[in-house]
């Protein structure tokens, strides 16, 4: 949920950004399209997997998510870093959206495993359908409140306050979910290491 919430933030941010702060508007439709990219990194996928565990590959991702931030703050109104940083917040994006639905088969065996109890449906629809639908509307709530805290007025000539929102909600609110949501991976970490077992006893249990 805390990819989405981020994810969903720096999308419907995004041409406040470019639009009040860089006054360069007419960059949305180019950096909008450079998302794509993220497919790069969702078909590098399976060749990191065979070197690195999903925990890491999803930390990955959401470290190179929030460093895209970063790289466009830097870049200021240098189109060249303020691309860089797009794509390099897109291929993190890449990771990060992919590796939820490969670890979602995981907890489906590890309730099972722990409780008897084979919920595929359920997690599933917790961990994709409400995630997303619940990231998508946290992630278009806190720039708005932010934004409207700050003195933001559509249309208008934007106040230095209102910039400072504008900046903050695109850039830094991104940044810190993205960077929240490495958390759990740390937890995660002690059960990924159990996989194969759990897989091996579940056989076992069938095959009794």
């Amino acid at each position: 949920m805390c990819y989405w919430i981020g994810l969903n933030i720096r999308s419907s941010t995004l041409i406040f950004y470019l639009q009040y702060n860089l006054d360069s508007k007419d960059l949305v439709p180019l950096i909008n399209g450079l998302t794509s990219i993220q497919l790069i990194s969702m078909v590098l996928i399976p060749m990191f997997a065979r070197k690195l565990s999903k925990n890491s590959i999803m930390i990955i991702g959401l470290i190179l998510a929030a460093l895209g931030q970063v790289v466009i703050l830097m870049g200021s109104a240098n189109l060249t870093l303020i691309i860089a940083g797009w794509i390099i917040g897109a291929l993190g994006s890449g990771f990060a959206c992919s590796m939820p639905f490969a670890m979602l088969s995981d907890t489906v065996d590890y309730g099972e495993w722990k409780n008897g109890i084979r919920a595929s449906g359920f997690l599933t629809s917790i961990g994709s359908a409400f995630c997303i639908k619940a990231g998508s509307g946290i992630g278009g709530l806190l720039p708005a409140w932010v934004m409207g805290s700050t003195g933001y007025i559509a249309g208008k000539v934007q106040t230095p306050a209102a910039l400072s929102g504008i900046q903050f909600s695109f850039i830094w609110l991104p940044f810190i979910i993205f960077l929240i949501g490495i958390i759990p991976m740390f937890f995660y970490k002690k059960f990924e290491k159990n996989e194969a077992s759990i897989q091996q006893d579940l056989i076992a249990r069938g095959s009794n």
